[in-house]
């Protein structure tokens, strides 16, 4: 029994050790892994990593979706940079724990593969149009929109690409967006460069349009005399016609201002220098035409450049309440109409006495074709025709286009 008694005694105490020996090594390797975990959390790195330049709008997806689900599965931050410096890859940081960055790195794998392989990133129209997506930095979105717009609209115009700006999704306000551009592989690299100009420029005077346009972008500047009565045809009726120049040459085209003595106004044509000298032959097509067409009408065959049919005067009336119509918000309007006419129109201050008070009455100065055109507008502002006194349009060659308008 004693013997017995002894080994259990023994068994016991080698039980006892072996629990507390147990006990002891879980502790020790629960504690061991906790310390190891938390070092690894707490061991927040961040490393750069580049994904294809070109592919940077899916990565980023429909108002900031996809990049905002890697974020949320991996636990990893991801910031890319706003462009590539020209370069096919764009430079992007990593930031949390090592497990964290490679599951974002494996995530931005399988998108960039999936983008590869999928049918949306290159179209199969004839020369393979190309759609590319850069992200633009939150500060400079207003300033690559423009107000109204015009700014893009002017991009899109130079370069011959469609852009597109994503700004809807969950995204806050002051996020980075993504721009869409679609066209020709070449246009689209263009667009591209043309937008990081943009981009670059501090003060933001691509908007207003500073002479400096052309030049900014690697083109040049070329000034065109346009004779007074050839103006209004080659801006054409509320401008179409210098948009279609502009649209057909890919530049842009801006009437100095006017000093109201000159006989001729001058166009700046601003732009790539063989796409200017186009625009100047466009130019200088519209007004041969202007000079064949004012010796046909003129039957006198002196109407060319240097000698300008002669200047005339009439009033065009029109009812009241149509006349803020052609004044326009701070005279934008009446302004526009001289513009694109090349006449001088004004409102008179002090009519004749016996003017009727239901009526406004306006002076029109200029060749006949100028006055004629400024008329053409007016009537497109207040939706009918005015009244036209002086003898109409007698001393030039628009008096039968113009009777229809007398009463």
């Amino acid at each position: 029994p004693a013997t017995h008694m002894h080994n259990s005694l023994t068994d016991g105490f080698f039980k006892v050790v072996c629990v507390c020996v147990c006990v002891c090594v879980c502790v020790c390797v629960c504690v061991c892994v906790c310390v190891c975990v938390c070092v690894c959390c707490s061991r927040v790195v961040t490393e750069e990593y580049k994904v294809p330049d070109r592919m940077v709008g899916f990565i980023i997806g429909r108002g900031g979706e996809q990049i905002t689900r890697i974020q949320n599965e991996s636990g990893c931050k991801i910031q890319i940079a706003a462009d590539s410096g020209g370069l096919f890859e764009r430079p992007c940081s990593l930031t949390g724990a090592p497990e964290c960055i490679e599951q974002a790195k494996r995530l931005l794998i399988q998108i960039v593969e999936r983008c590869r392989n999928g049918p949306g990133f290159h179209g199969d129209g004839e020369g393979g149009t190309a759609v590319q997506e850069m992200l633009i930095p939150a500060s400079k979105v207003g300033l690559v929109i423009g107000r109204g717009g015009d700014t893009i609209k002017q991009l899109q115009e130079r370069a011959g690409v469609k852009m597109m700006m994503i700004q809807d999704g969950p995204m806050p306000t002051g996020a980075d967006k993504p721009l869409r551009i679609s066209g020709d592989p070449f246009k689209v690299q263009a667009a591209r460069e043309l937008v990081l100009e943009v981009i670059r420029e501090k003060d933001g005077d691509f908007r207003s349009g500073r002479n400096d346009f052309g030049g900014r972008l690697g083109g040049t500047n070329l000034d065109v005399p346009v004779p007074r009565f050839a103006v209004g045809i080659v801006i054409g009726r509320n401008g179409d016609m210098i948009k279609k120049i502009q649209n057909d040459a890919g530049v842009r085209i801006q009437f100095k201002s006017d000093d109201g003595i000159s006989p001729e106004r001058v166009a700046m044509v601003m732009g790539q220098p063989e796409r200017c000298q186009h625009a100047v032959h466009l130019i200088n097509e519209l007004i041969q035409t202007a000079q064949v067409l004012g010796r046909e009408r003129d039957g006198r065959g002196d109407w060319t450049m240097s000698s300008p049919s002669p200047l005339q005067e009439v009033t065009y009336t029109i009812p009241a309440d149509k006349c803020g119509l052609v004044i326009g918000k701070g005279g934008e309007t009446i302004k526009s109409i001289n513009q694109q006419s090349g006449a001088h129109v004004e409102l008179q201050r002090n009519p004749p006495p016996a003017t009727d008070p239901n009526t406004r009455v306006f002076t029109l100065r200029g060749t006949g074709q100028q006055m004629e055109l400024a008329r053409q507008l007016i009537d497109d502002k207040i939706g009918g025709s005015g009244i036209i006194s002086n003898g109409g349009f007698g001393f030039g060659p628009f008096t039968q286009g113009t009777a229809a308008h007398q009463k």
